[in-house]
């Protein structure tokens, strides 16, 4: 039996201000849930309305807990069924006893929805209907709160297993339509908070999944009339009366909102055909409910465009009104509806989300921050009208060229007015045309069928603002439309001017949103133009100070990417600042780094921005390492890869390995080994695999391939360590790691003429779950044969693989200059060994005539490599190649291998010079084992040879 009064004081005693207090009655009040009983007496706690509300809330937020770890648990907490059951119709009980109460219904309705989220035997629907059925208020909202939580929770049920979820709307959707019908007519707050709830329900139960009640056409229409009707109900004068932040709270501005909300996504959902979608049902969105859509929101428009105080229209509904616009302009059998609306659209929706505002500008100056993030922040989503607008011109540009024609002339004006008459509103509409201009450019550069002068555009239009005195956001605006152009100038003399005032701006400006935009702009110029970086090279240690300080007052992943630019471009001008420069990166990750381990509990959007910025330093560092080929920064950069790996901060872990390979890289290149501080970092890798790393194993490949090839061959003490790991690796029967893992042993071989773990290697080559890759089988048995020919036939012969392999090795096409000349390396080196298993000596013809194939082909596979390399290579022109297979195969030829200072000419003339010499028995019986053709093709290859040396 639960001790009630015990319960209640500990309950009170959670509520105190000492916290040694409230830590004992938790623990208290964990070893009492085990009691029987508890949830009903939290339950009836919560529903007595005799205690006090803190009291009752508390109680609400431990059973909604409860529920939430133990429903259907079988760990601490045992909720038995009778307790279930009797807590079931409780709940609902309280929901309607409790449905005005704001402090605890929230606690209750979670509480239902986790219990339907792992229950589907919980059946309330005839006590939905009776509630809805009731005419009171006071027991339809708690009926509306139960399907809300029965969709939301549902929403995810998939085709052929919607049985609980289409029951249960075929029984109250068409009581809840009745509903809707008569709350539209409505203004009340209550009224409106009721329609929010019906909407979202539909939403969630007829959005994300075809439901059978649409099988029903006839219902189908009813909704969609709803909807429309909900669009285009002017807003009452009191939600009128409330400024813009605290009108779109208001529940009525949330109801028109998701009216528009819901038809977007109902075209997104039912424009092509799914398991329970079939294409009459899509032909009869098409033919029938997108016009009658269209139709209504034309009207909308018209009286948007024509009176905002007869319609208003949220940021939100805008948002979903454009993106409805934007999937009819995508769908060619919906473009014929909108084309004839086309310039009633520009002109009374896109055009003016694109304007500048009243609201904006204030943002702009008495928010500088938020106005960054709110328009220039590349990582921020946002469901504004203004995106969605962009969105919309990006698609007529790339899906509707010819209608751009249209919107140029638009742009012209707007420039030309605000040239004439710099007023305000001229100034905001300035910005519209700018945001159009930037979103059309890469549509009409000069490899554009519809080119026009963009440079005389930007010369005598864009330019003039960037030293606008009077309005700074265009400023501001200027700069981001040369920040979006990505084509180069062709005239040095705009390009000339352009860049001074960019760079003057960023420089001198103390707009934040304009140094930010400024750095973006600068880095266009420069990536975009380089014929440019001989003549402001002067300038790029002033940039990148002024970027270092700037990245530390203002997180944003923009200026890390700029810097990036500048490091890569700009490396010897850049290296005498090298280290001050990678000290100051190294400081701001480490705050970043920190601030981020105190706040891992959270999921904030700061957070995310931070994690943005902090990956962009590590993607700087990396490029700095590769860029400043003249100065160590191995020693600046490890405490950074030390908190990584130490922290186990695997969010950065692609990054990190990337910084540690190009350190290790630069480290060889510039002293021929790796330094001290390589072989620690290499240390804190292998030391990680003792925790954490095991599990993230792949994502190290390039680091541990760059340490085989370049550490190994010079150092072994974590040589031991590290084959450690691939043992364990080997055995874990993760295919993908084992994949990652026999990649390796093909660098360890050819590197350290060594084959450990091959015969591992042979166990997953025959383990079907495991599924190893034919070719990369086949690379590791050359490898094999390649440095230790004896002991891979003889662990191979052991194993029974061996005359597996060998049809493989012959059957195998390899295309690539690493796989041709290992297979040629293979071969030889197998053949020179003084006795050959059986089973090889049946093989001799097809492996003697493999040989000389390999190097007949061996001429095209370097030309595809160096057309490859130089981007000239096209597959289609190309036999040779199968798929994708082929471009995971090549990268082998892009990565360092021993195999590459190996001439494979010399080396087959050096084969059959000493196989002559010193076996001529063995050389008689390769010779003969070609056929003439071969023969043929061998003695023209050498006589090349010879007369090459």
């Amino acid at each position: 039996m639960v001790n009630e009064q015990l319960t209640l004081q500990l309950f009170s005693q959670t509520m105190t201000s000492d916290a040694r207090s409230i830590k004992a009655a938790e623990q208290q009040l964990f070893e009492l849930q085990k009691e029987p009983g508890f949830l009903s007496f939290l339950l009836n706690t919560t529903n007595n309305a005799q205690l006090e509300i803190p009291i009752r809330m508390s109680c609400a937020i431990y059973m909604k807990n409860m529920i939430q770890r133990s429903w259907n648990s079988r760990k601490t907490v045992i909720i038995s069924p009778e307790e279930k059951d009797a807590v079931k119709p409780a709940l609902i009980n309280a929901l309607i006893t409790n449905y005005e109460n704001n402090h605890i219904r929230p606690h209750i309705t979670e509480s239902i929805g986790a219990i339907l989220k792992w229950n589907d035997d919980w059946v309330f629907t005839n006590q939905v209907v009776e509630l809805l059925q009731s005419g009171k208020q006071e027991y339809i909202y708690p009926g509306l709160l139960l399907i809300f939580e029965v969709c939301i929770n549902h929403r995810w049920d998939m085709y052929g297993n919607r049985q609980y979820i289409d029951a249960f709307i075929d029984s109250v959707f068409p009581v809840m339509e009745q509903i809707a019908g008569q709350l539209v007519n409505q203004e009340s707050h209550k009224s409106n908070e009721m329609l929010y709830l019906i909407l979202k329900s539909f939403k969630y139960g007829c959005l994300n999944n075809f439901p059978s009640y649409f099988t029903n056409i006839d219902k189908l229409n009813s909704w969609i009339q709803l909807h429309l009707f909900l669009c285009s109900k002017p807003m009452p004068s009191e939600t009128m009366a409330l400024d813009l932040a605290d009108r779109s709270l208001d529940k009525r501005v949330k109801v028109n909102k998701w009216a528009f909300g819901n038809l977007y996504k109902f075209i997104a959902k039912y424009s092509r055909t799914t398991k329970a979608i079939n294409q009459e049902m899509v032909d009869y969105v098409f033919q029938n409910i997108v016009p009658t859509i269209l139709q209504e929101y034309f009207k909308v428009i018209e009286l948007w465009g024509a009176n905002k105080g007869t319609l208003w229209l949220s940021e939100s509904a805008l948002h979903y009104l454009i993106q409805f616009l934007e999937k009819c302009a995508i769908e060619n059998t919906l473009w014929s509806m909108i084309q004839p609306h086309f310039e009633s659209i520009i002109n009374h929706v896109i055009f003016p989300c694109l304007c500048a505002s009243d609201a904006s500008v204030e943002l702009f100056e008495e928010d500088p921050e938020e106005y960054t993030r709110r328009y220039f922040d590349i990582n921020k989503e946002s469901s504004t009208a203004d995106v969605a607008a962009t969105d919309f011109i990006f698609v007529i540009g790339h899906k509707r060229m010819e209608e751009v024609n249209k919107l140029l002339p638009l742009i012209n004006q707007v420039f030309l007015q605000y040239q004439q008459n710099d007023v305000i509103q001229a100034a905001y509409q300035e910005e519209g045309a700018l945001r159009m201009l930037s979103t059309l450019s890469s549509f009409l550069t000069s490899e554009t069928d519809n080119a026009i002068n963009l440079e005389s555009i930007f010369s005598h239009f864009v330019l003039p603002l960037l030293s606008d005195k009077k309005h700074s956001f265009l400023v501001a605006r200027a700069l981001e439309t040369i920040s979006i152009y990505q084509s180069p100038f062709s005239d040095m003399g705009i390009l000339s001017q352009i860049f001074e005032s960019v760079y003057g701006n960023f420089v001198q400006n103390s707009s934040l949103p304009i140094q930010i935009v400024s750095a973006d702009a600068l880095k266009t110029l420069v990536i975009s133009n380089p014929d440019i970086h001989s003549h402001i090279k002067s300038q790029a240690p002033q940039i990148m100070e002024r970027l270092l300080k700037l990245s530390k007052e203002f997180e944003i992943d923009t200026l890390t990417e700029v810097m990036e630019a500048f490091v890569e471009r700009f490396a010897e001008e850049l290296t005498p600042f090298a280290n001050d420069l990678a000290q100051n990166l190294v400081d701001q990750f480490m705050q970043l780094g920190q601030s981020l381990i105190q706040n891992s509990n959270s999921n904030s959007i700061s957070d995310q921005d931070q994690e943005f910025q902090a990956s962009g330093m590590l993607q700087t560092m990396t490029t700095m390492a590769m860029s400043m080929n003249k100065v160590c920064l191995v020693s600046k950069f490890l405490p950074v890869v030390k908190f990584v790996i130490v922290n186990a901060q695997i969010i950065f872990l692609t990054e990190i390995v990337d910084l540690m390979d190009s350190l290790a890289l630069s480290s060889k290149s510039l002293f021929n080994e790796f330094t001290p501080e390589v072989w620690e970092m290499i240390h804190d890798v292998l030391d990680s695999f003792q925790t954490y790393a095991l599990d993230y194993f792949e994502s190290y490949k390039i680091f541990f391939e760059t340490v085989i090839n370049f550490g190994f061959v010079q150092d072994q003490t974590y040589l031991p360590a590290f084959l450690s790991i691939l043992t364990e690796v080997m055995g874990s029967g993760v295919d993908y790691d084992i994949q990652c893992a026999v990649e390796l042993l093909i660098s360890y071989a050819l590197s350290l003429k060594e084959i450990p773990l091959f015969a591992s290697f042979c166990d997953a080559a025959v383990d079907e779950e495991i599924g190893l890759d034919d070719a990369l089988i086949v690379k590791m048995f050359m490898a094999g044969l390649y440095c230790k020919p004896l002991e891979t036939l003889q662990i191979c012969e052991s194993k029974g693989l061996l005359l597996g392999l060998l049809n493989k090795w012959v059957s195998s096409n390899p295309r690539t200059v690493f796989s041709i000349k290992l297979q040629m390396f293979g071969i030889m080196s197998m053949f020179q060994l003084p006795e050959l298993p059986s089973c090889v000596t049946g093989f001799m013809k097809p492996l003697a005539n493999k040989l000389v194939k390999l190097v007949q082909e061996l001429p095209d596979a370097m030309s595809r490599r160096t057309k490859i390399g130089n981007g000239e290579f096209d597959a289609e022109d190309d036999n040779d190649n199968e798929g994708l297979d082929f471009y995971d195969e090549i990268d082998d030829d892009f990565n360092d291998s021993p195999l590459d200072d190996i001439d494979p000419f010399s080396k087959l003339h050096e084969f059959f010079v000493s196989l002559q010499q010193y076996n001529p028995e063995r050389y008689h019986i390769v010779m003969q084992s070609m056929d003439s053709d071969s023969q043929d093709a061998l003695k023209t290859i050498l006589e090349f040879v010879t007369s090459s040396l």
